[in-house]
């Protein structure tokens, strides 16, 4: 009980640690990722990733057209 308790304060002591103006703007980056991950039907924690292959393979076909 005494370790949840200090879980606890930790977690609230660590909110209070960011502004108003940060917990938006974090908001609004994770409204933006998720938009994005929509986007191209993937998960967000998959997007790095996909957005890579997808650069990638246009850089491939621009070289293709190219030649």
């Amino acid at each position: 009980m005494e370790i949840e308790k200090k879980r606890i304060e930790e977690t609230e002591e660590k909110e209070e640690m960011i502004s108003e103006q940060e917990l938006k703007e974090l908001k609004k980056k994770e409204k933006l990722l998720r938009q994005a991950a929509e986007t191209i039907k993937v998960q967000e924690k998959d997007l790095p990733r996909v957005v890579n292959r997808f650069l990638n393979e246009l850089k491939e076909m621009e070289k293709k057209l190219k030649s």
